[in-house]
């Protein structure tokens, strides 16, 4: 593989305990980024300052909320600023790292090759421990390549769903996206889900246009593992919330098709 230039946007808020980690996993990958991004969220603990230390470019964002801003719109903006820094820049791929992150030292070289090869737009690993869907790339650990993303304005979008957006985007335009199981990475944290976190995944489904079945099924599977979690995401769905324009009618479509095909193909294996 010819050099590839790459760099890594990650939004942070008080998490001195960690951002040294991820900054340093960042710095030893076989292929290192050009550039490491560190969108300090008002953080009052000294985030910025261990991040700077280690080498990497902060952008301070200040705002007197002090809520819990994940999931929400407010953390497109906080991207988007990390993607003006460099959107005049000659990387081959933008990728989105959370503060938690501990990639492994080929993590980004195996990716970028893979996503390379098969010409793949948007591209992730996975989790350890976490499972994932055909179509579900990771926000955190995701790589995309640059010149597409530029083709569609090279920002995310200020809604809700905004990190599934820009997948369902690249398949409405016929590009590819890929999870690769095998390539993983750590979580210091782990992924878990809350009331409030369902409530925000619901509205961003009603925004990306689920296919109600769809959107249904999951909001009761949620409720088996956690009734409330469950009545809050369907509380999020049904809820008053503006649909992507560009993405018209597509999601559901695409739900139905694949769908169809998980049926045909269950049924083929019950002739057979």
């Amino acid at each position: 593989m010819g050099m590839v230039k790459y760099c890594v946007v990650i939004p942070a808020r008080n998490e001195r305990e960690i951002i040294g980690r991820t900054i340093l996993s960042l710095k030893s990958q076989t292929i290192p980024p050009s550039k490491i991004i560190v969108i300090d969220d008002s953080s009052i603990d000294g985030t910025g300052g261990i991040a700077k230390s280690l080498g990497a470019t902060v952008l301070r964002i200040e705002r007197r909320s002090r809520e819990s801003i994940t999931g929400t719109p407010y953390m497109a903006y906080l991207f988007n600023r990390g993607f003006r820094e460099v959107e005049d820049c000659d990387y081959d791929y933008i990728a989105i790292s959370g503060a938690d992150c501990i990639y492994p030292k080929e993590y980004f070289e195996k990716l970028i090759r893979r996503a390379s090869l098969d010409n793949v737009v948007i591209a992730s690993g996975v989790a350890e421990g976490e499972r994932t869907t055909k179509f579900g790339v990771r926000g955190a650990g995701r790589i995309i390549q640059t010149e597409w993303f530029k083709s569609i304005g090279f920002r995310y979008p200020y809604n809700y769903g905004f990190e599934s957006w820009v997948v369902w985007r690249a398949l409405k335009d016929n590009f590819m996206v890929k999870i690769y199981p095998e390539i993983t990475f750590k979580l210091l944290r782990k992924t878990e889900i809350s009331s409030r976190k369902a409530y925000l995944w619901g509205k961003g489904m009603r925004a990306l246009g689920y296919w109600s079945v769809y959107a249904i099924g999951r909001c009761l599977l949620t409720m088996l593992k956690s009734p409330k979690s469950g009545v809050k995401m369907l509380a999020g769905y049904i809820s008053s919330t503006e649909k992507y324009k560009d993405l018209k009618d597509f999601v559901e479509k695409f739900q139905i098709r694949e769908l169809y095909k998980k049926t045909m193909y269950i049924l083929k294996l019950l002739i057979a």
